[in-house]
C-alpha cells in the first residue's frame, strides 16, 4: 500500500513513518519538503506519489505558539488540512488526519466527553482544529478525523521526544524541580505507540470524527502522582505539588469517551493501564 505521511519529522509522524515503512511503501514529507499551505505544492506531490492512503500529521501543535501566531496557525492547521483533503479527493486517496482533544477545551461538562458534545474551544489551536474538522468533512466525507490526546513515549526513546507525562516527571525528579499539577483538570494521556499501531485500522473506518486515545477519569494531579509511583519514585508529594487554584472556578475537562471507536473494534487501555503497559 502506498502511504503518504505529512509532518513526518514530528513526534507522531516520525513514528508512523518508521513503523509502517517496514510493511508499506511510505512517502514522507516534512515542512521543509512540502508546503501544505500551497494547494499547488500539495497537488504536485500527490501527482508524483499517487497515494492510496494519506496520514496527515503536519500541524502547528504547540498551543502557546498558535495563540501567539494565530494567522500562521490558521494557514497550517486549517488551510493546510483542507488542501490535503482537496488533493485526497482529487486522487481518490483515503485520508486519515489528526485533530485534537483541544476542541473540548472550554466545555463546561464533566466526565468522559463523546464526539457530539457541545464544543466552544477557548484557544486558537482548538478553534483551528475544530474548523479544520468541519471543512475537511464537507470537502471529503469519507475522511477520518482522529481527536488525539496528549501523547508520550519512554524517556529512553532514541526518536524525537516531546514534553510529555513520563519525560516531565523524570526531569522533575532528576533536577529536584517541583511540578505544579492542577487538581481541577482532566485529560486522557496516551502511549504514542498505541496510536501508531492502530492507525492502519482507521483506513477501514467510515468517514467522520473519532476520539482516538486513552480514556481517563482521574484528575491530572492523580494521573501524575500515580504515574510517578509506577516509575518507582519516592517523596512524590515533595516534587508533584497539587495546584488547587488553577481551573478552580471552572474545571478544565478534555477527557474523551471512545465508545464510538470501540463500536468499530478499536480500543485503548485507560491512561494508567497504558502507562503500566508501556513500562513493562
Amino acid at each position: 500500500m502506498k502511504v503518504l505521511v505529512t509532518g513526518a519529522n514530528g513526534f507522531l509522524g516520525s513514528r508512523i513513518a518508521n513503523y509502517y515503512g517496514q510493511t508499506h511503501q511510505v512517502y514522507t514529507y516534512g515542512h521543509q519538503t512540502l508546503d501544505i499551505t500551497s494547494l499547488e505544492s500539495v497537488e504536485a506531490v500527490f501527482s508524483i506519489v499517487r497515494p492510496e492512503v494519506v496520514v496527515h500529521c503536519a500541524a502547528i501543535s504547540n498551543t502557546g505558539y498558535a495563540q501567539e501566531h494565530p494567522e500562521e496557525s490558521h494557514q497550517v492547521n486549517v488551510v493546510g488540512t483542507t488542501n490535503i483533503a482537496k488533493a485526497s479527493m482529487k486522487h481518490g486517496a483515503k485520508l486519515v488526519y489528526m485533530s485534537s482533544d483541544q476542541v473540548y477545551n472550554g466545555t463546561r461538562a464533566l466526565g468522559l466527553l463523546p464526539e457530539e458534545a457541545p464544543l466552544s474551544p477557548v484557544n486558537v489551536y482548538g478553534k483551528d482544529k475544530l474548523e479544520a474538522e468541519k471543512l475537511t468533512q464537507e470537502i471529503l466525507p469519507s475522511a477520518v478525523g482522529l481527536r488525539l490526546t496528549w501523547m508520550y513515549d519512554l524517556p529512553t526513546s532514541t526518536m524525537k521526544l516531546n514534553s510529555n507525562l513520563l519525560v516531565n516527571i523524570k526531569q522533575a525528579f532528576d533536577t529536584h524541580t517541583p511540578l505544579h499539577i492542577a487538581t481541577h483538570e482532566y485529560r486522557g494521556i496516551t502511549n504514542v505507540w498505541d496510536v501508531v499501531k492502530q492507525l492502519e485500522a482507521c483506513t477501514e473506518l467510515p468517514g467522520g470524527i473519532y476520539n482516538f486515545g486513552s480514556e481517563n477519569r482521574l484528575t491530572c494531579y492523580e494521573t501524575f502522582t500515580q504515574t510517578a509511583r509506577l516509575l518507582g519514585y519516592g517523596d512524590i508529594e515533595q516534587l508533584i505539588i497539587a495546584d488547587d487554584e488553577r481551573f478552580h472556578a471552572q474545571p478544565r475537562n478534555l477527557s474523551m469517551d471512545i465508545t464510538r471507536l470501540r463500536s468499530h473494534g478499536i480500543d485503548f487501555p485507560d491512561t494508567i493501564e497504558g502507562v503500566m503497559n508501556a513500562l513493562q
